[in-house]
C-alpha cells in the first residue's frame, strides 16, 4: 500500500505528470487531511481536480489510536 502527503501529488500535478503515480503504484492512499489540503484550500491548486475525481486515489481517516485509548478511560 503506497501513502502519499501532498507535495509529491501536486508538484507532479505542477509538471503535468500526476499519471507517473497510478502507472508506478496502481493505487494510492492518501489521508483525509492530505485530501482537504489539496482541494479544499482552493480550485486552483493544482491537481485538486484531479484529487477529487481520480479512481485511483483513495481516502482514509487516520486515528491516534495511543489518543483515542486514553480518551476512553
Amino acid at each position: 500500500m503506497i501513502v502519499s502527503n501532498t507535495s509529491p501529488i501536486i508538484n507532479l500535478a505542477c509538471i503535468g505528470r500526476l499519471d507517473v503515480l497510478p502507472a508506478l503504484f496502481g493505487e494510492m492512499v492518501i489521508p483525509d487531511a492530505v485530501f482537504y489540503e489539496i482541494t479544499g484550500v482552493a480550485s486552483n491548486v493544482p491537481g485538486a481536480s484531479d484529487v477529487r475525481t481520480a479512481l485511483w486515489i483513495h481516502r482514509h481517516s487516520v486515528v491516534n489510536r495511543l489518543t483515542a485509548a486514553q480518551d476512553s478511560i
